[in-house]
């Protein structure tokens, strides 16, 4: 089938440039490395998938013939950025041959055929629920960085759980949680009235690339629809649509770990001082374990690095503390993750001995809470 359209370079290259981590994993099917292009009405549609997750763009453009295609996503992609035309032209031609003009160049690139691309998820559109970019985004900043990497640790690790509760007299609340087994973040916003038509049943683990897809998804959008399926997570906007496969498996009883956690001495400290000197002593610190001393005392911080290589380093700050003298260890890079995604002038660390956990809060950060755990130096 002939498939000949003149589409806005503007609106392609933003589309194709989204889709280039989804297409960009070397894997054995080599049609997941080419986007399918689809004519609508007076639109094409740009799919995407690495069977894990998949994206859908509509895209104004002219239909001078009706087909479908599919092309090497990367390099249309360049072919695209390169140009300097506000119009790209394409042409299917014979053998899944297209003819990419624009302006005075013009590009020949070898396609595959459009029915040996996997079939897109169908979805409920009635399950989908609206809810503001800005929450989803503030979920997403402030657990997506204590996720485990995958193959790194256990696979239920690797993603993000996802919870809806009801509570005080009808308030709708939506939870993200993450943990590598090192550390725990978790995050809560409550959402309009609305999102207590959401319905979430089971386990909702969200993969860490589909979290970032997620992300960036956010982006441009004051609210977006979403649903959940007993396989699949499904965002939509007005011109897109991403889908999601779930994961299988249990999630960690986070619940019971930061009960067992809570404690009522805490250490008070400046954040963005907290947050600069950590950053100093990860320059010293040994780069697999990123080790820092806490030395706490009366009033004062003590931290100290050392890297038997290189040399070793110092900091000592004033804090709100009264209590007993305590020595500590902790991964500096894990303070660091959680200091850089707060907004508040003071933390509160809560340490009640050398084996426990160090739980962080703040009142300006609310629906926040991050669990680290001890090393022994």
């Amino acid at each position: 089938m002939t498939m000949i359209i003149n589409v806005s370079r503007e609106d392609f290259l933003a589309a194709l440039s989204s889709l280039q981590n989804v297409t960009g994993k070397k894997g054995t099917i080599a049609i997941l490395s080419n986007v399918l292009i689809e004519t609508q009405n007076d639109a094409i549609s740009i799919t995407a998938t690495d069977l894990e997750v998949g994206i859908r763009h509509m895209i104004p453009a002219e239909i001078i013939e009706s087909g479908s295609i599919t092309l090497p996503a990367k390099k249309l992609f360049e072919i695209v950025r390169e140009s300097n035309a506000e119009l790209i032209h394409i042409e299917k031609q014979e053998n899944n041959w297209v003819k990419i003009t624009a302006d005075s160049s013009s590009y020949n690139l070898a396609g595959m055929p459009s029915d040996e691309f996997p079939a897109f998820p169908e979805y409920n559109e009635a399950s989908l629920t609206a809810v503001e970019s800005a929450i989803l985004k503030e979920l997403i900043d402030k657990t997506i960085f204590s996720v485990a990497p995958e193959g790194e640790s256990q696979y239920n690790l690797a993603g993000v759980l996802v919870e809806k509760e009801v509570r005080d007299g009808g308030k709708n609340f939506i939870r993200m949680v993450s943990t590598d087994g090192h550390r725990l973040s978790l995050m809560e916003k409550e959402g309009s009235a609305e999102l207590g038509n959401l319905n979430i049943k089971g386990i909702v683990l969200i993969p860490r690339k589909g979290i970032q897809e997620m992300r960036k998804f956010c982006e441009g959008h004051d609210s977006i629809s979403i649903c959940f399926d007993e396989k699949q997570a499904v965002f939509k906007s007005e011109r897109s649509i991403l889908i999601i496969r779930l994961m299988n498996g249990d999630f960690p009883d986070y619940r019971n770990i930061l009960k067992s956690n809570a404690d009522e001495r805490f250490v008070e400290i400046e954040r963005v001082k907290l947050l600069n000197s950590m950053k100093r002593m990860n320059l010293f610190t040994e780069d697999r374990y990123n080790a820092v001393k806490f030395n706490i005392e009366n009033n004062k911080l003590i931290l100290s690095s050392q890297n038997m290589d290189i040399g070793n380093a110092k900091d000592e700050m004033s804090i709100e503390y009264s209590g007993e003298k305590m020595e500590l260890g902790f991964n500096g890079k894990y303070f660091v993750d959680v200091l850089q995604v707060l907004s508040c002038d003071i933390v509160k660390a809560y340490i009640s001995s050398a084996e426990t956990p160090c739980l962080i809060k703040s009142e300006e950060d609310t629906g926040f809470v991050s669990l680290i755990m001890p090393m022994k130096l």
